[in-house]
């Protein structure tokens, strides 16, 4: 599939026509953009407030990343916030403006790190285990805060893919609690500076098994 793209000025003048006029529907949809607005939406429920904010948004980027991914998606348009842009404002907005009510432009288009559907794909890829039952596992009990801590803030060298999958895959191992977890996520934000986590004993699994011996010690 080739991606469309919506840059900051045509996303800005989009998102404050969808304001002025309080209607968030896709517009001039080619055909392979219809059909994959017909799929997401028959994959993803619009939010209601039925289930909590943080299990909505990891059942919707289950669905997101399988179905993005069947379309062609890979890591390199995933980094593309134009793309982006364009399925918040054009494929999807009505989706995007359910769960965010106020329509803040940060989770349309204006922050890359707090775009909703980006954020969502990327919180799925950055934790996948082996296969979608067992990344559902390890976000299982994830909440926004969570999502956060993970995807708003990258660190300096942008992504530790295979770090965050181990990181995650040594959490649900443990049983830690979200406050537990966030403890060590700024421990881990500390300590990437100073080591790189492929060097220590064990490699990346050992260096996340040390990070949640050390904070399960000091509880």
């Amino acid at each position: 599939m080739r991606w469309s793209k919506l840059t900051p000025t045509m996303a800005y003048r989009c998102h404050e026509e969808m304001i002025t006029t309080g209607g968030f529907a896709p517009a001039g949809l080619s055909a392979d953009n219809a059909a994959l607005r017909e799929r997401i939406l028959q994959e993803i429920l619009v939010f209601d407030g039925s289930v909590g904010a943080g299990a909505y948004d990891v059942a919707a980027g289950l669905a997101l990343y399988r179905i993005l991914g069947e379309a062609g998606m890979d890591v390199r348009t995933a980094a593309d916030d134009s793309v982006w842009r364009f399925l918040s404002l054009r494929v999807v907005p009505d989706l995007v403006e359910a769960r965010w009510p106020n329509a803040p432009a940060v989770r349309f288009w204006r922050s890359r790190s707090r775009i909703w559907l980006r954020v969502i794909w990327w919180l799925v890829h950055l934790t996948w285990q082996e296969n979608e039952e067992q990344t559902r596992a390890v976000l299982a009990d994830v909440t926004t805060d969570t999502i956060a801590q993970l995807v708003e803030r990258p660190g300096r060298g942008g992504f530790r893919v295979e770090l965050m999958r181990a990181l995650f895959r040594e959490r649900i191992r443990r049983h830690f609690s979200q406050d537990e977890f966030r403890a060590l996520m700024k421990l881990n934000t500390a300590r990437v500076v100073v080591t790189e986590p492929w060097f220590c004993d064990g490699g990346i699994g050992g260096y996340a098994r040390e990070l949640h011996d050390y904070v399960a010690s000091v509880r």
